[in-house]
């Protein structure tokens, strides 16, 4: 009799169905307990004294490094629950799998294994369950998945000619990659090393620009008007990757261009605009003003903020952008300028652009023809 209510429930645990999937149809269920690793061996019929029940799923594997992206995720159970949902995320805290099954009352130990297989890279995982009509959140759990080398790192610049000395080398990250090697060379001799150093991951990448940059002081000064290229290695717990294709570039010690500033101009409603200019040859840095002036003719322009922006950050094709803090009055006029810069000298600085700030509507009373009409008021007072 005993061994037939095993059997029973270990059909009713195969045969759930997954609340949710990660998207890809699938018979991914809650294992019966006998199939995970001989020391989480539990019978549904066993004495489920020596698993202290917590308030919260108790993640058990995986952790620490994978050498398979095909895994079965293991957690305690939770008496009284009612369902369990498992929640995996890469390293950029996107999640990539979210799949959920039905709870049984006799089990102690649950798996669930995903049909997708994770790519190598660094991953976390947490279990949630529903009881009571709450949902408890277990702590997180890192591992990491070394199916194979890491991939060739894309270059991003320098290229071409540059205005720096010492250049900020970026590069788009490899997934799964725990440290980079940046290789710089002469053009004419690439086997003849001038910079050669690793760097961890986690320090050279940038979650804001999703890049990855490093600015070293490099060995030896760069010359003028000689090409030279770099390279990226990528490593992970397998080993070194493929070396990326080089990219060339030379430095030349020119004054940089000038930019033309495009926005914001004229009216606007915001205080905190976007600042968006053409990019300049040869720049590395620019340098952004802000003026204002009191309604009294003849009062001088006022300096109210300024910012100094990195080109490679801030640059996209042939133009750049950038914000400041928000400006600190509505209903006022404002002029800015942008200048570029080098390791060689400052360019000339832009044109001024001129705008003015409105005040803004509340929600549901923003019509084109009120912003109008205001801003006719405001220009016709300007001219009396």
């Amino acid at each position: 009799m005993a061994g037939m209510l095993m059997l029973l429930l270990t059909a009713s645990c195969f045969a759930q169905t997954p609340l949710e999937s990660d998207g890809t149809p699938s018979e991914d269920t809650c294992t019966d307990c006998n199939e995970n690793p001989s020391d989480l061996l539990v019978q549904d019929n066993a004495d489920l004294s020596n698993f202290p029940i917590s308030a919260a799923p108790v993640l058990v594997s995986p952790s620490g490094i994978q050498n398979s992206g095909m895994l079965t995720y293991t957690w305690r159970a939770v008496n009284g629950a009612l369902s369990y949902c498992l929640t995996v995320k890469d390293d950029r805290n996107r999640v990539i799998i979210t799949q959920c099954c039905n709870a049984f009352p006799s089990k102690a130990i649950y798996s669930l294994t995903p049909r997708k297989s994770l790519p190598s890279g660094n991953y976390t995982w947490s279990v949630s369950c529903k009881i009571r009509g709450r949902n408890l959140y277990s702590d997180e759990m890192d591992f990491t998945v070394c199916a194979s080398l890491p991939g060739r790192a894309n270059l991003v610049s320098p290229k071409d000619t540059i205005g720096s000395k010492n250049p900020i080398f970026v590069w788009q990250p490899v997934s799964g990659a725990i440290e980079y090697r940046l290789k710089v060379a002469k053009a004419g001799s690439p086997n003849v090393a001038i910079f050669d150093e690793p760097y961890n991951a986690e320090d050279v990448y940038s979650d804001m620009d999703q890049t990855c940059s490093v600015g070293p002081v490099l060995t030896d000064d760069l010359e003028p008007s000689v090409y030279y290229r770099w390279w990226i290695q990528a490593t992970n717990c397998r080993g070194e990757g493929p070396w990326s294709y080089f990219k060339d570039f030379k430095y030349v010690p020119v004054t940089p261009g000038r930019s033309t500033p495009i926005s914001p101009s004229g009216l606007i409603s915001t205080n905190s605009p976007t600042f968006v200019w053409t990019a300049a040859s040869a720049a590395t840095e620019y340098h952004l003003e802000v003026y204002n002036r009191n309604e009294s003719p003849g009062d001088d322009f006022i300096l109210v903020d300024e910012g100094w922006f990195d080109a490679n950050k801030v640059t996209k094709g042939y133009r750049c952008s950038g914000t400041l803090g928000p400006l600190p009055d509505y209903d006022t006029v404002y002029f800015w300028r942008v200048l570029a810069s080098n390791d060689a000298a400052d360019g000339p600085w832009s044109t001024w652009r001129y705008f003015e700030t409105i005040c803004a509507f509340k929600p549901g009373k923003d019509t084109k023809n009120s912003i109008d009409e205001r801003a006719s008021r405001i220009k016709a007072s300007r001219q009396r």
